[in-house]
């Protein structure tokens, strides 16, 4: 059982953790970005460019799966990814889910079908502590608004 002290520095690690994973990801640095993930991490981004995604599409899974969806469809962009308003429940020592409200901005190369993105809703997830050190096991994007130009 954590007590309020152990609970607050695991929220503000997580914090950390969820700053990395933004920084990493517009920064392109997808070595730094596979140690956001526990190895058998999943991945929902069904409708990740949609309010109201198709048919139902299964997650990716694991580390390695991640980064290279990831960084397939964000090398050839330039994007610049926001999380706010943390909602962080520490479930036991080494489990944790959390909530964020996002803001997205993508910039497409020429011949995209628009050239410009900007995205809104939420990132549900799921952390668990690995090796001393927080990673994200689970992450799951809804979309509330996405505006196009």
């Amino acid at each position: 059982m954590l007590g309020p002290l152990e609970r607050l520095l695991a929220i503000e690690d997580i914090k950390r953790l969820k700053a990395r994973y933004f920084r990493l990801m517009d920064g392109k640095d997808w070595v730094g970005f596979a140690e956001l993930f526990s190895h058998d991490a999943s991945f929902d981004v069904q409708g990740a460019l949609e309010e109201n995604p198709g048919p139902s599409q299964e997650p990716i899974r694991g580390r390695a799966a991640i980064v290279d969806y990831v960084r397939r469809g964000i090398s050839p962009i330039t994007s610049a990814h926001y999380g706010h308003m943390p909602e962080i429940d520490i479930l036991t020592e080494d489990s944790a889910t959390g909530i964020w409200a996002l803001a997205d901005i993508l910039r497409m190369p020429d011949g995209a079908p628009f050239a410009r993105f900007h995205g809104y809703g939420h990132y549900h997830e799921r952390y668990v502590r690995e090796e001393g050190a927080w990673r994200i096991a689970a992450l799951k994007i809804t979309r509330l608004m996405v505006e196009t130009a």
